[in-house]
């Protein structure tokens, strides 16, 4: 399977709560070290490829996290706690293998210590993420040519929405994301949007963040108060 792009998202959250790259470092034979002021802890068997899945420890923007690539890409963002360290978001971006439907989401409030099967705790959730979405009617799109029109959630009386208007923005995973509020729209001007979710509610949507620099990875977070804000008109047709 091709890996998707890699995908990094700074919540505040995790920049409040995560350690400084300099304190987690990469060991040896696939390990990683948490060096803290008393003593050095050491994790085994988290970096290397593992029963078919890449896992790398990356840094972005000074806040370690470690990324994973197999049936999904997934970032897991690390904190430290008590002199250990926890995984407090995933990350993850894939796509429903029966309809071809795009999922990037995120969801945090994990705390979960780290473990070298960390990896399954991310598709726990990209699993689910991806039998929901199997089960949206894509023929209004593939058969009759039509505009597929996909309402993902709602965030304080905001509508979420990806509209594919092709078969090649299904089969590349680019559909256009807006905001519906009061019968009024926002086009959201980013190719990668991703909804944030927390372990506290999983189902429902909390904020969402975009990709605003590809080359850097730089995702910019938006709050319920944030889209609220938005300069929304009228819809067009295939709103």
């Amino acid at each position: 399977m091709k890996a998707l792009p890699l995908i990094i998202f700074l919540t505040q959250t995790a920049l409040a709560l995560s350690a400084n790259a300099k304190e987690i470092t990469k060991g040896k034979n696939g390990s990683i070290i948490l060096n803290n002021k008393t003593h050095p802890t050491t994790y085994k068997d988290i970096t290397k490829s593992k029963d078919g899945i890449y896992r790398d420890l990356i840094e972005t923007n000074g806040t370690p996290a470690l990324f994973t690539s197999g049936d999904a890409d997934i970032i897991y963002m690390l904190k430290e706690k008590n002199g250990k360290i926890f995984i407090d978001c995933a990350i993850a971006e894939t796509r429903s293998n029966q309809t071809g439907i795009s999922i990037r989401k995120s969801i945090c409030d994990i705390n979960k210590e780290l473990h070298p099967d960390y990896a399954e705790l991310g598709y726990s959730f990209t699993d689910q993420w991806k039998d929901e979405a199997s089960t949206i009617d894509i023929t209004p799109l593939t058969i009759h040519s039509k505009p597929l029109d996909i309402t993902k959630g709602s965030i304080e009386g905001i509508e979420i929405h990806e509209n594919y208007n092709s078969l090649s923005q299904l089969e590349n995973s680019t559909p256009d994301t807006y905001l519906k509020k009061n019968n009024e729209c926002y086009k959201i001007p980013y190719k990668k949007t991703f909804i944030n979710y927390s372990t506290t509610n999983p189902t429902q949507p909390i904020g969402l963040s975009v990709l605003v620099t590809p080359e850097t990875y730089e995702f910019k977070k938006y709050t319920p108060k944030n889209l609220k804000s938005f300069h929304y008109q009228k819809c067009n047709e295939t709103s």
